[in-house]
């Protein structure tokens, strides 16, 4: 079910992601929003899915990153999700038709800073084991395979946060999260000059250090994030806004607009989208 808190952080905080082959998989979904600023820096929520349902397993693109682990009867996968830039099917992890639970963390958008053993730029749309990507990855994986409760999970990957933010000076680039928070408080529909006016770098230098940091363009990571606001803003008033209604919402021209961008993402119109998870 969707959440009227989640709407108000999305208004609050900028980019929240919209994903039903989670949230409405018609299955138990749990969710919990970081309480303590140095975790909500860099998490944006922490969520469950028990009794998945694999046949509604298609991703869609948020250009935010995930941490999630799959648990089978007898096994547990452990997985750093890159940043969906394109729309992705689950069904590609060979596993997936005998998972029960998935335990995921969704990470803000640019604030990964040193925290891994690689940067978002280097992992991109990819998915990389966890014992590849974390610092003492191995030993993470088989707290993860232990822990049985929400709680315990979420307490496993709380820790390893804390943890390296104690052991490291927490380092992030500050020019490019004021460029990804001013997109996200835009909705995705901030210029470019207005960009560069606000922090004194030329557009192409804007454009490169987006780019470098986080793996895609700056029109991909605009057109992403509107199309993001979109479906979470046709979710929260329950489908009872007309399409045309929701396109001048959203920031685009007009409707056409709206639905050539979406089928650009997706491969599908957002009535289409929409209704993948009506039933």
């Amino acid at each position: 079910m969707y959440h009227t808190k989640k709407y108000d952080l999305l208004c609050e905080n900028g980019l929240l992601s919209f994903q039903p082959y989670l949230e409405r998989n018609n299955s138990t979904y749990r969710e919990l929003f970081p309480n303590t600023a140095a975790l909500a820096g860099i998490i944006s929520e922490v969520y469950e899915v028990d009794d998945f349902d694999d046949r509604k397993n298609i991703a869609l693109p948020d250009i935010c990153a995930d941490i999630m682990t799959f648990y089978t009867d007898n096994e547990c996968y452990n997985y750093f999700m890159g940043g969906a830039a394109t729309i992705q099917k689950m069904n590609e992890l060979s596993f997936m038709p005998m998972v029960k639970t998935i335990f995921g963390v969704r990470l803000r958008t640019g604030a990964l800073g040193n925290l891994f053993r690689f940067g978002l730029k280097d992992i991109g749309n990819c998915q990389i084991p966890m014992r590849d990507t974390f610092y003492d990855g191995r030993v993470l994986e088989e707290k993860m395979a232990e822990a049985s409760t929400f709680e315990e999970r979420w307490d496993t990957i709380a820790q390893y946060f804390i943890d390296q933010m104690r052991k490291n000076i927490y380092d992030k680039n500050i020019l490019i999260n004021y460029v990804v928070k001013r997109i996200k408080e835009s909705n995705g529909n901030i210029k470019i000059q207005d960009l560069a006016a606000d922090t004194g770098y030329s557009d192409r230098y804007l454009r490169r250090v987006v780019k470098t940091s986080l793996g895609v363009s700056m029109k991909q990571f605009e057109e992403v994030t509107k199309f993001q606001w979109m479906c979470n803003y046709h979710q929260n008033k329950h489908g009872q806004v007309e399409l045309s209604d929701l396109a001048i919402q959203a920031g685009y021209y007009d409707q056409s607009h709206m639905n050539l961008c979406c089928k650009r993402l997706t491969g599908e119109l957002p009535t289409e989208i929409f209704g993948l998870y009506s039933a």
